[in-house]
């Protein structure tokens, strides 16, 4: 990999964590009138709190509760997917049960919110392509928007933004298994927005010595900026290391490597469409190799083009309004072309829940 390039921490798995049946409604009603009327949580937690909740969800955070519920419903698609699975054979049945443990892996990895008297999941009895082709496109609606977090970290941002691109991915592999005519027409992971069409373009980056992935952001106004920036660096990291491989390898890799070039090169203006013009270039701190890497550029390229990947998606998360929409285009179409290469490449990887 390209010096400076993005490592992720490491995840611990968040046990499932259940609630007494009662709640069910309460729950229900409360978040209802929060939404109606604006006035947050406090009256859901003072709700916990008085009916004698388990310690580890009634001192929850807003933002703790809101992934276990996220997680919860990511668990519920993943019990469709698996059943319906199980209920054909082939392709479509392989597709499924990977878009499941996809489903299953992002519920382990958030946590779940879930209550003793709530009926079960509706599973179905029967495999149809229609029901296929509705799951799908639930789990592709669930993909396409971020939960609003009241304060959102780039922990945080990074797992919910992964998991939208993983599962979107494999709801797309998975449709592609569905007969012709029933194959639906899939959101885009992180599509949707809230915001109008004259949003803001991104600030410029607060600090040069915030491109190392290793230094802490801080403050959650910067996550965008800051997280475009290190993509922009990423992506300018693996085209000088393309340019490198088609200097230094065999002459029949050229066109090959110099194609990547061209659809990297386009990928990097739309990336820096989204930001404001009077920010400076951020070129420079790309063009650094790590020990010995001339030896072995192959794998330089390649480490480069996961690390950019990674950014891409975690750019995306990050951002708002159209420049969600933007990166979020950029990062699909890029790991699309990855995964078509390499079926099994994932940007999900297994490791723990956030909180």
């Amino acid at each position: 990999m390209t010096e400076n390039s993005p490592r992720f921490p490491s995840r611990k798995k968040t046990p499932s964590r259940r609630a007494p049946g009662w709640i069910a409604p309460a729950l229900a009603g409360v978040v209802a009138v929060a939404v109606t009327w604006g006035i947050g949580s406090t009256v859901f937690h003072g709700a916990l709190v008085d009916h004698g909740l388990p310690e580890q969800v009634k001192d929850a955070s807003d933002d703790e509760r809101t992934l276990w519920v996220q997680g919860a419903e990511l668990a519920d698609l993943a019990a469709r997917a698996n059943k319906l699975a199980e209920l054909t054979g082939g392709v479509e049945s392989e597709a499924l049960a990977n878009l499941g443990a996809s489903l299953s892996q992002g519920a382990a990895l958030l946590g779940e919110l879930q209550f003793e008297e709530d009926s079960p999941p509706q599973v179905p009895s029967n495999y149809t392509p229609e029901l296929a082709a509705t799951l799908l496109q639930d789990v592709a609606n669930f993909s396409a928007s971020m939960p609003a977090l009241e304060e959102p970290t780039l922990e945080r941002n990074q797992l919910l933004s992964e998991i939208a691109f993983q599962v979107n991915l494999d709801a797309l592999d998975a449709s592609e298994s569905l007969d012709e005519k029933n194959v639906p027409e899939l959101a885009k992971p992180l599509s949707e927005t809230t915001q109008d069409e004259n949003s803001q373009p991104v600030s410029c980056l607060p600090s040069d010595d915030l491109l190392n992935p290793s230094t802490p952001v801080g403050e959650a106004k910067d996550l965008e900026s800051v997280t475009v920036a290190r993509a922009l660096d990423r992506g300018y990291a693996l085209d000088f290391a393309l340019q490198l491989q088609a200097a230094r390898g065999a002459t029949a890799q050229v066109d090959g490597i110099e194609d990547q070039r061209t659809a990297l090169g386009k990928q990097l203006q739309t990336l820096r469409s989204v930001i404001d013009t009077q920010c400076s270039d951020l070129r420079q701190p790309a063009y650094a190799l790590p020990d010995k890497g001339l030896d072995n550029l192959d794998k330089v390229a390649a480490d480069a083009r996961t690390d950019f990947d990674e950014a891409l998606v975690l750019a995306a998360g990050n951002s708002d309004g159209n420049a969600r929409t933007t990166i979020a285009n950029v990062a699909f179409n890029a790991l699309r072309d990855e995964s078509t290469g390499s079926p099994d490449h994932r940007i999900l990887e297994t490791g723990t829940g956030v909180n």
